[in-house]
């Protein structure tokens, strides 16, 4: 019963929210004119100020075109005071003069399909939309999540997606290679035309580390892992991504903590968690001066060149770190649980994940030996070959390649 008035009171407040949205902002927004020179950006979750959108908007504002207005978006009060005590143009959402922004706003840019909640799809309703997506990934996204549901729900999902704005035809999508456009992008995203410039969040891999790029970062884990560089360590990064079952493999007990203390202790070593932002993780671990816990929410790119070694499972981290050639070992202890609540990869795991794969902790504890005590890299040449397939551009200039295609794209009628 408990259940039964949950879902009863979940869709009325669809229902609200469709009505409102379909019959009263959508017309309303047809009745302001656009500006054309105003372009806004926003974040994932609640707007917040980390990946692709944050590297475009520094790059942008660090332009100083006058000719075009642009703001960031957000409905995170601390990342709101963030920029505005940097003196970057940002606005809070909900308010007055947010509303009328994103009704006048001619260009929207994003990288993630999160940002449609809370009524800004209908505000935004008749905007160019920009897509850049905030990762290389391996797993299904967009429609193609839908193909592990029976067809009823699958029909019945696409439908609500589509009334409340999560399933977008964008104008305009941007990423790193055609690969990733043909083999990733269609079918299960809508888009209308598809760019190649790269990704602006791994431009920070070639540039000079200043407080802008360092907003939103965990600066506290950063002065850590340098001071650990400056004492002779090794730095691993474990980055799971998330599994959609809100466990992780400490909870499952693929990972022994206190195993993992004496092992990175023995050997030197930084061992650096960073978890999934979704999972919200609970669980607590002992920081002690080789092991050290990452912010889940905080930007991790300034981060990842002072890594030696990268542990990960399905997540893209290390697409990114292709640029910089870091090797990684791959722990997806979970693999059938993970195809059976996600579906299955887009890619073969073999090809996709150019590394040692790793179902144990003692697995795991020999490859870190033969990459950080043996230098056995047996993996060097198949990362060159997927480096090539997946960023056509490898230069640190992809902010700039993305903003000047973006203007363009406007300014043709």
């Amino acid at each position: 019963m408990e259940k039964f008035k949950k879902s009863f009171f979940t869709y009325i407040k669809y229902g609200l929210y469709f009505i409102i949205g379909w019959l009263f902002i959508v017309p309303l927004s047809y009745l302001i004119p656009k500006k054309k020179n105003l372009f806004l950006f926003t974040g994932t979750n609640d707007g917040i100020f980390i990946d692709n959108i944050k590297y475009l908007f520094i790059h942008i504002c660090s332009l100083k075109e006058k000719e075009r207005e642009f703001y960031f978006f957000t409905e995170n009060k601390r990342t709101f005071q963030e920029l505005k005590e940097k003196k970057l143009p940002v606005i809070f959402y909900p308010s007055l003069t947010a509303i009328l922004i994103l009704l006048r706003a001619s260009t929207l840019i994003v990288d993630n399909y999160w940002w449609y909640r809370n009524m800004k799809y209908y505000l935004l309703y008749r905007s160019y939309k920009v897509q850049m997506w905030h990762a290389l990934g391996i797993k299904a996204i967009g429609t193609d999540m839908l193909k592990v549901l029976s067809w009823p729900k699958r029909l019945f999902k696409k439908c609500i997606y589509i009334l409340g704005g999560l399933y977008v035809n964008y104008d305009l999508l941007l990423h790193t290679s055609e690969f990733y456009i043909k083999n990733y992008f269609e079918g299960a995203i809508e888009f209308k035309k598809a760019l190649v410039c790269g990704y602006p969040r791994n431009d920070c891999f070639f540039q000079e580390i200043n407080d802008l790029i360092l907003l939103e970062t965990d600066i506290r884990a950063i002065e850590k892992t340098k001071e650990a560089k400056k004492n002779g360590y090794k730095v691993i990064l474990y980055g799971p991504t998330f599994s959609g079952s809100g466990r992780d493999p400490i909870m499952d007990r693929a990972l022994n903590i206190e195993r993992l203390q004496e092992f990175v202790k023995k050997y030197k070593i930084l061992f650096v968690f960073k978890f999934h932002h979704n999972p919200r993780h609970k669980y607590e671990i002992k920081e002690s001066e080789n092991i050290i816990v990452y912010n889940n929410f905080k930007d991790m790119y300034p981060l990842l060149p002072l890594v030696d070694l990268l542990i990960s499972d399905y997540s893209s981290i290390h697409m990114d770190c292709l640029l910089i050639d870091k090797p990684c070992i791959f722990f997806p202890y979970d693999y059938e649980d993970y195809i059976r609540r996600n579906g299955e990869l887009k890619f073969s795991y073999d090809w996709i994940a150019p590394g040692p794969k790793c179902n144990t902790q003692e697995e795991l504890e020999e490859e870190i030996i033969k990459y950080l005590i043996e230098k056995k890299d047996d993996y060097k040449e198949k990362r060159k070959d997927l480096l090539e397939v997946v960023f056509k551009y490898k230069d640190g200039k992809s902010s700039e390649r993305m903003w000047n295609i973006i203007k363009e794209e406007r300014m043709t009628p």
